[in-house]
């Protein structure tokens, strides 16, 4: 069969897929988040009403993190290690649309709406984590990098496609044919991630022929991982980030409330007007974000993120100071086309800031922790301006927005983030990151990290001597870069890096067929001359080499049996 069908040995089955699957995250964020706000406004909605169902329907974002645990605890290898979570996922979000043909009339039912975009975004939310999941997993460490930029683009095709045309459909068919379109688009990925595999051998569906290729990794103490995050969460500097997230996110759910209320009740735009504006400057913001990375490595993420938000701050005390100007059409199209343009420089500055302290070695739940804390903003923001809205006037509104950022840029000032000492877990250089925009998601993948070629896990840097190897945090495998597996291989070496259970590397061990996680290229089995019953594999390209947990230590220990054969004559054709 070709490879076309298998993502772990084809790219462009991996962008083509993670670009798909992105896309179809943006439908429900242009549908729920861009074009009804909008089209409620129009429809006679009141702030308070909106800014509720925008915080009700953010919220299941605020605690994806809670299903990577659920994902890594239930699995079905036989279908591969992510993509029958993708596969249910999917289907869920196509489904959920679906029941969105139930309303009909929004201000009536403002309930029923908030809780099946509540349910929408469960789905939309877990098929996220999924995919960034499945992503990680088969992707190799060349191709992160690019995956994510595909990823991140796809998404925001998606969002803004659909921003635009709902905004059409919604004031001429209706939500119920509107949802009905969506969830026949949605559908369409749910058949696509059908028809392609994560390995060769496995199962399609789960009563079809196959068998798992993933190896089985060993449970994890899900007590060891809160002590390690506890250590690094709970910091100043850590806390400090968590409140410039908050805010962020606190900014950006305040501003999702009240831009298209004003825009369409304000500023006579219309469902469609708002919609399509949204979806052109928010791909031009992203744009422009993608390309601020030398920037931020220049000034620094601090300084980057102060300058952006305060263009934010600067922008809304600006609306509110020109009330004279509001019925100027050019003016504010130019003052509602910079704010949405905005918004994606900010989370690219954002991200940077929260990222720069991920450095321990357990920096993906940290920095999770991180964006569902901003996630949690975005819903009390939205919910705050409803509250506040019914009281206050537009003037007033925009001046509140400018008090937030204002609050934002002092906390920032706060913050001094000096690098961490070395340690086991961080004795490389700093690693460079890749950021991925979509106007309000965003992805992030660590390219200079490493992951464990037979389990997936994130291997840890350790030195001994003054060399420093890769062991995996899981199965504790290790990797040795060329030359490195010559000048440890001794008994000293072999007991400070090779901590591992034997019989888990012996399971792993059986997984010979699988590519260099430094250069993507073959790994082939590799014997000890003297000790030919231990065999490894080496890349056969960069000659890099992957041991299982046991193995440097039984390497370093000549038997004394094959230490016996090595001293006896050999007779030509006899092997003695």
């Amino acid at each position: 069969m070709t490879n076309a069908l298998f993502l772990s040995k084809n790219s462009t089955a991996r962008y083509a897929m993670g670009s798909l699957m992105y896309f179809a995250q943006g439908i429900p964020q242009g549908l729920l988040s861009i074009a009804i706000p909008a089209w409620l406004a129009s429809e006679g909605l009141g702030a308070s009403e909106i800014g509720s169902y925008l915080a009700i329907i953010a919220l299941p974002w605020a605690f994806k993190l809670l299903t990577g645990p659920l994902m890594d605890r239930f699995e079905y290898l036989p279908m591969g290690r992510r993509r029958p979570w993708v596969i249910g996922a999917q289907a869920g979000l196509s489904l959920s649309f679906l029941a969105l043909t139930q309303v009909e009339d929004p201000a009536a039912q403002i309930g029923l709406l908030s809780a099946i975009g509540f349910l929408v975004n469960c789905f939309a939310a877990t098929q996220d984590v999924a995919v960034d999941g499945m992503a990680i997993d088969v992707t190799p460490l060349r191709e992160q990098g690019r995956l994510n930029g595909f990823m991140s683009f796809g998404k925001a095709i998606g969002w803004s496609m659909t921003a635009a045309a709902s905004g059409v459909l919604l004031t001429t068919w209706g939500l119920p044919s509107t949802a009905m379109l969506a969830a026949a688009v949605s559908a369409a990925g749910t058949l696509v991630i059908l028809s392609i595999r994560e390995r060769m051998g496995e199962r399609v569906l789960p009563w079809t022929h196959g068998a798992a290729a993933a190896v089985t990794r060993a449970s994890t103490s899900f007590g060891i991982v809160l002590k390690e995050v506890n250590k690094v969460l709970w910091t100043r500097i850590s806390m400090i980030v968590m409140m410039v997230m908050f805010f962020d996110g606190l900014i950006y759910g305040y501003g999702q409330a009240l831009m298209p209320i004003a825009a369409v009740q304000l500023f006579g735009y219309s469902t469609a007007q708002w919609s399509q504006l949204v979806a052109v400057m928010g791909l031009a913001g992203a744009v422009v974000a993608l390309g601020l990375g030398p920037l931020i490595d220049r000034a620094g993420a601090k300084y980057m993120l102060i300058a952006t938000i305060a263009l934010v701050g600067v922008h809304a005390f600006t609306l509110s100071q020109t009330q004279h100007l509001w019925e100027n059409t050019n003016y504010v199209r130019v003052m509602l086309s910079l704010y949405v343009m905005m918004l994606p420089i900010v989370m690219v500055s954002t991200l940077a800031l929260a990222m720069a302290i991920c450095s321990s070695n357990v920096s993906a739940t940290q920095f999770a922790i991180y964006m569902s804390v901003a996630n949690l903003g975005h819903t009390v923001g939205s919910k705050l301006y409803g509250m506040l809205a019914e009281q206050s006037s537009y003037v007033q509104s925009y001046t509140i927005m400018s008090v937030l950022v204002t609050a934002m840029i002092i906390v920032l000032l706060f913050y001094r983030h000096r690098a961490e000492p070395a340690t086991e877990a961080n004795t490389r250089p700093a690693k460079h990151f890749a950021v991925g925009v979509a106007g309000a998601g965003a992805a992030a993948f660590w390219p200079g990290s490493i992951r464990c070629p037979k389990c997936r896990t994130g291997m840890a840097q350790v030195q001994f001597d003054g060399v420093e190897i890769d062991r995996c945090r899981n199965c504790k495998g290790l990797w040795f870069d060329a030359g490195e597996i010559e000048a440890l291989n001794t008994k000293s070496a072999a007991a400070a890096l090779d901590i591992g259970d034997v019989a888990v590397g012996m399971h792993h061990n059986t997984v010979q067929d699988y590519e260099c996680p430094r250069c993507s290229a073959t790994m082939k089995p590799t014997a000890d001359a003297r000790q030919p019953h231990i065999t490894f594999e080496t890349c056969s390209t960069c000659l890099g080499s992957f041991l299982d947990a046991g193995e440097l230590r039984d390497l370093a220990h000549v038997n004394i049996g094959e230490f016996i054969k090595s001293l006896l004559p050999r007779r030509k054709g006899v092997d003695v």
